[in-house]
């Protein structure tokens, strides 16, 4: 066995600083580490280069600095930003199930609401994302990580969620994103009923087809919707 590195210890917080273009902290995960410290600490050193540029270890560092602990490091002369990209790069990050335990263990209620929601419709997280807060949020996985999820109305997701499922006999791709989004669309337009939409699926199954995005779908839920409609009956326009 030989013994390759050292492990100081410091509570001279300003004598670390961060490396250019590590990867951007996580206030929410800094907040799940302290969490974690304060049941019981694991000591798990930093790893620092010669100038105390932190390399790896900067939300435990941060961690230990909001609780006023000491920090643990090792040192590695001639570290520098390739090798942080490198150590982020082999890092497991927390997947979007891990995200969602860790909120609904502190008791935030829309993450709690998202959790059984998406077990009880067997939607994906983007898809339940869409259904339960009406928005299309490109950037999803930031949101629901950092734990800004709002659910705007519970019981019209619920509604719309039944509504999408029972397009399944017809549509094995229902829960698609680009269909559930296209079909929010459809919800919210006055003119559409589900009922009719339905019927006109019992002969018109065949014809609905997984499609590549959302103004896709909508032509051809209009096509479909309006296939042989009466000549007084309005027709369906989605855009």
């Amino acid at each position: 066995m030989q013994k390759i590195n050292e492990v100081y210890t410091t509570k001279n917080y300003e004598s670390f600083s961060f490396i250019d273009n590590n990867r951007m902290v996580s206030k929410a995960h800094v907040g799940r580490i302290i969490d974690s410290m304060k049941i019981k600490r694991l000591i798990r050193p930093i790893l620092v280069n010669e100038k105390r540029q932190i390399i790896d270890g900067q939300h435990r560092f941060l961690a230990q600095r909001e609780l006023k602990l000491d920090v643990p490091f090792t040192v590695e002369e001639g570290y520098g930003e390739k090798e942080a990209q490198i150590l982020n790069t082999n890092t497991k990050n927390w997947s979007l199930s891990d995200w969602e335990k860790y909120y609904c263990n502190k008791n935030v209620k829309d993450y709690i609401d998202f959790s059984d929601f998406r077990k009880k419709y067997k939607f994906d997280f983007n898809v339940s994302y869409s259904i339960m807060t009406g928005s299309q949020h490109t950037d999803f996985k930031r949101t629901f990580e950092g734990g800004y999820l709002k659910i705007s109305n519970l019981k019209l997701a619920e509604k719309n969620a039944v509504k999408i499922k029972s397009i399944s006999k017809y549509f094995k791709d229902y829960k698609h994103r680009e269909f559930v989004r296209a079909m929010l669309v459809c919800f919210k337009n006055k003119e559409y009923s589900h009922n009719k939409f339905l019927s006109k699926l019992t002969y018109q199954g065949t014809s609905l087809v997984k499609c590549v995005n959302v103004k896709t779908y909508l032509r051809l839920i209009e096509d479909i919707y309006n296939f042989r409609n009466r000549v007084e009956t309005r027709p369906l326009r989605l855009f």
